[in-house]
């Protein structure tokens, strides 16, 4: 049996007696946190582009947007809830998958919705699109990032294209098809980091899994062994060190979403966390730090700095801003914290800040030159000098960024619900539904509950 079978007849297939409760508070988790960056995007240019562009298409009305409640077609809801989430760059990021829930939540909320599915398919669709999607994130290779893919696009496509077959209950056949017409849509390169070419990758991937898995369901056919094909996933994606066997080898023991969702504290790319993470602790030891005393900042780090996803050495707006360690450095020790004011395009145009970047050094380690992708992309530490005018040096290491856990990750879907103009009683409502999936009877409460209808000044 080869790949795209096995691992359609594991999504196909699979019962799940008892979904492990472990597996179940990561998919909360990022349903959660996903909503919350979607109602955050909702207020920004991205936010309004999107609803225009949503009504103009219109589609049949059976799922909705989230924060509008506009009414469209399942893959249409997908598309815009996809790049609502992750329009502030703001949401999740799962083990091997990439960005988690600005791919699968929008898939299984939009079939969800349409077909009125329980909480407990719902968590099924989303951690078998999970187990498909970090699985072969984990083996198609690191060098598939480095040379330009972006992952949670590409790995995105396939992850989602299973969660929508089971959803729809395909059988194995026709999920193979599925799988085999998502690797047709994979697509997203990571040229179109700090635009909103990004979070438009995600979108197409929701999209992409839905429209493939309900177009097998008509017997429509893709290639049943898309993903092993000498012309398939893995020869045109993947590198030297691809591993096939990988993807369907233990698929499910254990489950891949089993702590594998990091919510993210700050609003900009992950890659900048481990850097923020160092200046936190930083600035803890050192209370009295001054942005203007520092005569120079050294900073290495295990990848070559203009391979990395924060690649923008000289931001030009807000969006760039977000990818652009040199800019996260020098706002945060400016500002002492970074939220999502340091995004305007106001702020990165700072000459204070432009002048600090300049003093910036950001250099590859020298253990690590000359080694390629697949070892530099794991080893994420963060090694800082600070070089203050007085001749003083500050030194700190971090081996990766922290993330938001309990009542922190609370505050932040609540903190984005707020800015999104909801009212306390209905964001309690929205944390009480997620809360409760496995044993909702109609996911649509949840959209109920996320949709704008309950005017902040009543409650």
């Amino acid at each position: 049996m080869a790949t795209t079978e096995r691992l359609a007849k594991w999504v196909a297939e699979t019962q799940f007696p008892e979904i492990p409760e472990a597996a179940v508070k990561e998919v909360k988790k990022s349903i959660l946190d996903g909503i919350g960056t979607s109602l955050e995007s909702t207020i920004r240019p991205i936010g309004r582009i999107i609803a225009e562009f949503t009504e103009e298409v219109g589609g049949t009305p059976t799922s909705r947007l989230i924060g509008s409640g506009l009414k469209t077609s399942a893959p249409n809801a997908a598309f815009a809830n996809g790049i609502l989430t992750h329009g502030a760059d703001y949401d999740d990021s799962g083990f091997g998958f990439g960005h988690t829930a600005c791919v699968l939540m929008p898939t299984v909320m939009a079939l969800g919705e349409q077909h009125h599915l329980s909480g407990r398919q719902v968590l099924e669709g989303f951690i078998v699109g999970f187990e498909a999607g970090s699985k072969i994130g984990q083996n198609i290779g690191a060098d598939h990032y480095a040379r330009g893919w972006h992952s949670t696009a590409t790995n995105g496509a396939m992850g989602a294209a299973a969660a929508a077959s089971r959803l729809l209950g395909l059988d194995v056949d026709q999920t193979r098809s599925a799988l085999g017409l998502a690797t047709s849509s994979a697509s997203g390169v990571r040229a179109n980091f700090g635009f909103m070419g990004k979070p438009y990758h995600p979108g197409n991937s929701a999209r992409a899994g839905i429209v493939s898995a309900m177009l097998a369901q008509k017997g429509f056919t893709g290639n049943p062994e898309a993903i092993e094909d000498r012309f398939g996933y893995f020869a045109v994606f993947g590198d030297e060190q691809a591993n096939l066997e990988g993807v369907t080898r233990n698929l499910g023991n254990p489950l891949a979403i089993t702590g594998g969702i990091r919510i993210k504290p700050w609003p900009c790319c992950a890659g900048t966390h481990a850097a923020l993470t160092a200046l936190e602790e930083l600035k803890a030891e050192h209370t009295s730090l001054n942005a203007e005393d520092i005569a120079w900042v050294d900073v290495a780090i295990s990848q070559e700095p203009l391979n990395i996803a924060p690649c923008i050495w000289d931001p030009q707006n807000g969006l760039n801003g977000k990818f652009s360690l040199w800019y996260v450095i020098a706002a945060y020790l400016m500002d002492g914290e970074i939220n999502l004011n340091t995004f305007t395009d106001r702020r990165v145009a700072r000459s204070k800040a432009q002048d600090l970047m300049k003093r910036i050094n950001i250099v590859q380690h020298n253990d690590f030159k000359a080694k390629p992708a697949r070892a530099t992309e794991a080893a994420r530490f963060n090694e800082f000098t600070l070089r203050m005018k007085d001749g003083t040096v500050l030194t700190h290491r971090v081996e990766a960024g922290r993330t938001l856990e309990g009542e922190d990750m609370l505050n932040k879907f609540r903190d984005n619900a707020r800015l999104a103009g909801f009212g306390k009683a209905q964001i309690e409502r929205m944390i009480q539904q997620v809360n409760n999936l496995e044993n909702l009877e109609d996911v649509t409460t949840v959209m109920d509950a996320a949709v704008a209808t309950v005017p902040a000044a009543t409650d």
